[in-house]
């Protein structure tokens, strides 16, 4: 059954109910957001139109810009928020302009299909018109999706090329560029002559004091740049700052100017390499690792008083990016541990038990949607001759067999509620109290995977690992 060309009919789909839910996705790489016609303006204007003329109900928008069709769609964000959607059975239809904004993989398109027909779920495209209750209709698809995909490898291999080339004449291949640089008019790395100082004398304080977070915090106080540990780390590594690229198989020794000697880098780099060989402190923090600001889910970092050991987050104290501005003293989480695990254990194995059904049901309505499309694919083998009676009997009796016993589906093991409940039963604090801190860390560890914890010292979660 065929409508309309732009029109295009998925499967032998119903519109006619009021109300009809659809999220529009959209997509568009770098270079083609500059060619009419494809741009993300261009693209929504068109979606949204044709939603309203048929008076759908629009419940998402699903924007991945500057994304590539060679990128993996697990690394398209909106595409991944759009299919979550699918899954919580929000939307009824998925609309887009052209095939190739969805996918350019045949393997990719034949994986997300199973999950829509999982979940009684279509798709439409505005600009091209596909009929998939047809064999025809569907080889059409898988011959669109080969020559798409083909294209995006001609492109990615033409890509490699140019980056080779730009590398090799020094100018560089995305818009950023690291502290102490700007790209210019030409697309070369220049020296911010301001910056660079900065970055010089950071590599002169770092020589001399020997310690990340003292020559942060001594910039930070200095110049008022508020750089993480992390950030300054990278920097430190950065080849970049000797006029040297070296990333990804591609070298140029004279990439761009220079901020720091060659010489000084390489003292850096020993310095650096020697602090990782270094002693620990020897304190042992034991919820490192466990503790998670629930505020920006970073974890916490601890630190020691002269009384008392606490964590905090460094997303706050460090680079001003989180609102979590108190220390969680480690006694004071323990407290709370000792009186709430057994309710935290007992909601937390309720709600995995909750997911896992849910999961499990999941699982087995994609189960039965992939036999009753092989089941469809050999009526079309049989009916244009490519198998003889005989062959198609053996293959139903196969499959209709199969659909009567679907295993259960494996849902992956469930945290070891009953060693955690094994532990409260033994009189748990009078054995931890005799602990060392190291083998308290250690059973921390093995029973509890994160510790959420708020600004006000609230703990308001617990994940069993």
């Amino acid at each position: 059954m065929k409508g309309n060309a732009g029109d295009t009919i998925v499967k032998k789909i119903d519109l006619s109910p009021e109300l009809v839910r659809v999220a529009l996705y959209i997509r568009v790489s770098g270079e083609e957001q500059k060619i009419k016609g494809l741009s993300l303006e261009a693209q929504q204007e068109r979606l949204e139109a044709y939603a309203r003329e048929r008076g759908w109900v629009i419940v998402g928008i699903y924007i991945d810009a500057a994304k590539t069709a060679r990128k993996n769609i697990h690394k398209r964000t909106d595409f991944q928020r759009m299919m979550d959607s699918v899954k919580r059975d929000e939307v009824d239809i998925l609309l887009f302009c052209r095939l190739d904004r969805w996918f350019r993989s045949v393997a990719d398109y034949y994986k997300i299909m199973e999950v829509l027909e999982a979940h009684n779920c279509d798709w439409k495209t505005t600009d091209e018109e596909y009929d998939t209750t047809t064999a025809n209709g569907r080889l059409y698809i898988n011959v669109k999706l080969s020559i798409a995909q083909n294209e995006a490898d001609i492109d990615g291999e033409r890509i490699d090329v140019v980056f080779d080339s730009k590398i090799a004449h020094g100018t560089v291949v995305s818009g950023s560029a690291p502290f102490g640089f700007r790209v210019n008019e030409e697309k070369r790395l220049e020296v911010v002559p301001e910056d660079a100082a900065i970055v010089q004398d950071a590599f002169n304080y770092f020589e001399t004091s020997i310690s990340q977070r003292a020559t942060v915090r001594y910039i930070r106080e200095t110049y008022g740049v508020n750089w993480c540990d992390a950030t300054f780390r990278r920097m430190l590594k950065e080849k970049l700052y000797t006029g040297v690229y070296d990333r990804g198989g591609r070298f140029n020794d004279h990439f761009c100017p220079a901020i720091i000697s060659k010489q000084q880098f390489d003292r850096v780099q020993a310095l650096l390499e020697r602090n990782a060989r270094s002693v620990p402190s020897g304190k042992v923090y034991i919820f490192t690792s466990i503790l998670t600001c629930a505020e920006c889910g970073h974890k916490l970092v601890g630190y020691k008083s002269s009384d008392y050991y606490y964590y905090r987050c460094n997303q706050h104290f460090q680079r001003g990016r989180c609102s979590h501005n108190h220390s969680a003293r480690e006694d004071v989480v323990e407290k709370w541990l000792f009186e709430h695990l057994a309710e935290e254990l007992e909601r937390c194995q309720l709600e995995w038990e909750v997911a896992a059904a849910k999961k499990k049901a999941s699982v087995a309505r994609t189960d039965k949607a992939a036999l009753k499309r092989k089941l469809t694919k050999l009526k079309e083998l049989y009916v244009n001759d490519l198998i003889d009676i005989e062959d198609y009997k053996r293959d139903y009796q196969i499959y209709t067999a199969a659909l009567k016993q679907i295993p259960e589906p494996s849902i992956e093991p469930p945290p070891d509620f009953a060693a955690v409940r094994r532990l409260l039963d033994n009189d748990f604090k009078t054995i931890y109290e005799n602990l060392t801190r190291e083998e308290k860390r250690t059973l921390w560890r093995s029973v509890i995977k994160e510790i959420r914890i708020d600004n006000d010292q609230n703990i308001t979660g617990v994940v069993f690992g």
